[in-house]
């Protein structure tokens, strides 16, 4: 159970209810920083890869005979096909198509995966034909003026995809700089982003459950070990009492071995979850948000589980 002395010091708690009262105050609104929106290096890269077959196909743009001139190009120049994907915003190269649904269900396999020497069948001919036209792909090339410009616009967009994959990274990147401050001001050492086992490297005894999962950072010093969770939840999709009852089950299988562990979680799903909040303060010793460890319970907790 958490200790309301060390708490007290920063935020008047009387009692755990007062403490979870605190810690539902200073939540904060959002994780995301400016750079969360859009990852501009992974666009560029994705389009620096495929420059010259795009550049390939702006020689059809306007073309008065869309359908033929289409099926020259990738007669002579197969490797455009491998973009054929991209135009329609798919990051697959290969995948199946329904061709047929009204007598019977006729699927058929479209792989794009050619390149410079590839020889293109008849039949491949035909389908790269009919899929382009039949998804609507030709009108493309009588309203844009290149497509370079038309697949950095895709890639944002795909990319907007992948912010739920970063909010994890997002509440990382607020916790990071403060863990490392403290850290050296006590002379800890920080893994981030390693395997439990790695831990071992450095004399730690490391659970076998937990040998093979990430931990966000193992901090170290003196042969003394804890592993610190970052997290951030809102309201869509999470559920608070399989998340406490997850790091409940963390800490204490880390604490056979040993171990300390800090929770830093956030996030607007703990602003109604008294209860489950109340249980985490109840049977974890550190549960801190970003601003009861920027406000310093990280530094004091670091000190109390190190030594």
């Amino acid at each position: 159970m958490v200790k309301l002395e060390t708490y007290s010091k920063y935020y008047p708690a009387k009692n755990l209810n007062e403490l979870v009262d605190a810690f539902q105050k200073t939540l904060v609104p959002t994780n995301r920083t400016p750079e969360f929106y859009v990852d501009w290096q992974k666009v560029k890269k994705n389009l620096s890869e495929i420059k010259i077959e795009l550049s390939l196909w702006n020689s059809l743009i306007n073309s008065n005979n869309i359908k033929a001139d289409f099926r020259d190009l990738i007669i002579k120049y197969p490797e455009v096909t491998k973009t054929i994907p991209i135009l329609h915003a798919i990051r697959e190269r290969e995948f199946p198509v329904i061709i047929d649904f009204q007598t019977e269900t006729t699927v058929k396999q479209l792989d794009f995966n050619k390149g410079r020497n590839s020889k293109l069948s008849e039949a491949e001919l035909n389908d790269y034909v009919e899929f382009a036209e039949k998804s609507g792909v030709f009108m493309v090339f009588s309203h844009i003026r290149n497509f370079y410009d038309y697949v950095f616009g895709v890639e944002v967009g795909l990319d907007s995809n992948a912010r739920k994959n970063r909010s994890g990274d997002a509440m990382e990147t607020l916790f990071e700089p403060i863990l490392k401050e403290i850290s050296a001001e006590l002379d800890c050492h920080i893994l981030a982003q390693r395997n439990f086992e790695s831990a071992s490297l450095y004399g730690a005894k490391v659970p076998t459950e937990l040998s093979k999962r990430k931990a966000d950072f193992i901090v170290y010093r003196e042969k003394k070990f804890l592993n610190i969770e970052v997290n951030y939840y809102s309201g869509a999709g999470s559920k608070p009492e399989e998340i406490v009852d997850a790091y409940i089950n963390r800490k204490n299988e880390l604490e056979k071995h040993g171990w300390g562990f800090i929770w830093v979680t956030d996030g607007d799903v703990w602003s109604t979850a008294q209860n489950q909040m109340r249980k985490a303060f109840n049977q974890m010793d550190f549960v801190l948000n970003i601003q009861f460890a920027r406000k310093g319970l990280l530094r004091d907790a670091l000190i109390q589980l190190l030594g």
